[in-house]
């Protein structure tokens, strides 16, 4: 068997080992290099087994000027006389990684992914297929060790993601070359390869070079190795970290329970923090080691009705569990309704709210009232959630003010359950709020005090 059989053997076996069905339709990925030009072409044999249906795209970055333009056009002919309908776009990636800020191979990367998606939705493909092989792998496993990757970075590139599929990862840069030569397969040689400035380029050029000549002759198969084994690795701790989930955390309350999970070792208590951000965003881009041990740390030694904001998520800690909101408390706040005399019907809150400016009899059996100096109703009297700098007189404490946090940490409300509690207030000062302790406003007033209002609240929730 050739070095070109050879290939194709292995690219037939990732069909066979990631089950694309036959008569499934690929989008191939093809730069005009060594790489891609050997995978379309072995795939192209390998279509009548499997009748596949077979386009192609080739992005030019317009970054090399003449030499950009030769791919793009050896492209064009390869997909026609192997009958491979071929679609070429450009784009400026220097000056739209200029724009973003990004660097030129993240917004390379960006760019090729976002077109490759949409045209794969725009000709109902199956999988988009990219020629990576066993030498990108090595280098992306040894990039994301210098960086400091947990186990998921160091998998490196898998061979089938979503409906990204990548057949030639079992296969070496040597063993491409050696292919084209022996099947006549034209390609060009990308010198943007050669730009040390890149950071997979001096991986690529330098790193493992160096250490394949002065360390170990097989560093690009021990890495390859490792991806492998780190996968199997990866796929068993993740489904231990979903049942973990299931046992620690309340979809339906966005509650983890704090002694279940502070009881687990560390490697499942961070596996299942990192899993949980990525359930509640979509995503784990942002989401750094130091957040998880920051975050883990406060889990085991914060104190009850203490927060932890980390990307957008916000943790609030009671005695019990610790409760997830995608947003702070003041985007959730309700407004604030000004009570007028007589009845008020509170429906967000839940709430009927009767001021009078004599007793209700009727009432008195079932709703104690407070009483309130009449001052307050001409300054405005609201139903409101709590603000900065609020307090309350509470009865007992001699006409003392006591901030309102204190009050709620003393009555143990947790942080995440306090945006939505309703206080009847005026100005900064509370008089009444839901489960607190009473007001001095709740104490009968002597005879000789007069101008009062009477105020009831009865939960109509």
């Amino acid at each position: 068997m050739n070095q070109f059989d050879s290939i194709k053997r292995e690219v037939n076996n990732s069909l066979e080992r990631h089950h694309i069905a036959c008569g499934s339709h690929l989008l191939v990925a093809v730069s005009g290099g060594v790489d891609s030009m050997v995978l379309l072409r072995a795939l192209c044999d390998l279509a009548e087994d499997y009748s596949l249906q077979l386009s192609a795209v080739h992005l030019d970055h317009m970054y090399r000027a003449d030499a950009a333009i030769a791919d793009a056009a050896l492209v064009r002919s390869y997909c026609r006389a192997l009958g491979v309908r071929c679609h070429v776009y450009r784009r400026p990636v220097a000056r739209l990684a200029e724009q973003s800020g990004c660097g030129f191979e993240a917004e390379a990367r960006r760019l090729r992914y976002r077109l490759f998606t949409a045209l794969q939705y725009a000709l109902a493909a199956d999988y988009i297929v990219t020629a990576h092989h066993r030498d990108d792998l090595a280098e992306s496993v040894l990039m994301h060790i210098i960086r400091g990757s947990g186990i998921d970075g160091l998998i490196g590139i898998e061979g089938l993601s979503g409906t990204l599929l990548r057949p030639l990862l079992t296969v070496s840069k040597t063993a491409l070359l050696d292919a084209a030569a022996l099947a006549d397969i034209p390609y060009h040689h990308d010198v943007s390869n050669d730009d040390a400035t890149f950071f997979r380029n001096k991986v690529r050029n330098q790193l493992i070079p160096e250490l394949t000549k002065a360390y170990n002759r097989s560093v690009v198969e021990h890495l390859a190795q490792l991806s492998d084994i780190l996968q199997s690795e990866r796929d068993y701790l993740r489904r231990d970290t979903e049942q973990f989930y299931g046992q620690v955390f309340d979809a339906a309350e966005n509650a983890l329970s704090i002694e279940r999970f502070c009881s687990a070792h560390v490697a499942r208590r961070r596996r299942l923090l990192r899993y949980l951000y990525e359930v509640l965003t979509g995503t784990v881009v942002d989401l750094t080691f130091k957040h998880v041990v920051q975050l883990d740390r406060w889990l085991l030694t914060g104190g009850v009705n203490t927060r932890q904001i980390l990307l957008g998520l916000h943790f609030f800690k009671d005695r019990q569990f610790v409760r997830v909101v995608k947003c702070v408390a003041a985007e959730v706040e309700r407004s604030a309704v000004r009570l007028q005399m007589g009845q008020n019907e509170l429906r967000d809150y839940g709430l009927t709210v009767i001021v009078s400016e004599s007793p209700i009899e009727q009432l008195a059996p079932k709703c104690r009232p407070l009483f309130l100096p009449t001052d307050t109703f001409a300054a405005g009297l609201v139903i409101r959630t709590r603000r900065p700098g609020d307090f309350m007189r509470l009865k007992g404490m001699n006409g003392k003010s006591k901030s309102l946090k204190k009050i709620l940490n003393e009555a143990s409300i947790a942080i995440g359950a306090r945006a939505q509690l309703a206080f009847l207030a005026s100005a900064s000062e509370v008089f009444w709020g839901h489960g607190l302790r009473p007001s001095l406003y709740r104490e009968q007033p002597s005879a000789a005090d007069h101008s009062l209002l009477y105020v009831y609240i009865i939960n109509s929730a």
